[in-house]
């Protein structure tokens, strides 16, 4: 079994909470600024948040395609609703251009 480091997580949601408003990054891009290797685990911090960590902008971390990640149709409705409302446009196929948004 492999080492875990328990302060991964905080660098994770510290690097999340860096990007600017109408802005987006991906998970991967998340995950080789903190130094991780796999992707995977910044979605797992983002869905260890709980309502009190609103100071949290889970809803600007997209998957490599600039897409939002498939999760409940709820929240990925709130997500894209927040990404709008934020001045990030989608393109027809549901993406968001990263070298216009990317942070």
């Amino acid at each position: 079994m492999t080492n875990f480091d328990p302060t991964i997580f905080d660098r994770i949601l510290k690097k999340v909470e860096s990007i600017p408003y109408g802005k987006v990054s991906t998970y991967g891009e998340i995950s080789r600024k903190c130094g991780v290797k796999d992707a995977r685990l910044v979605g797992f911090a983002l869905a260890s948040l709980k309502q009190s960590d609103h100071n949290v902008p889970w809803h600007r971390v997209l998957n490599r395609f600039g897409k939002i990640s498939c999760r409940s149709p709820e929240s990925m409705y709130v997500q894209k609703a927040i990404l709008l409302k934020e001045g990030v446009t989608f393109n027809k196929k549901g993406g968001v251009d990263l070298k216009i948004y990317g942070s």
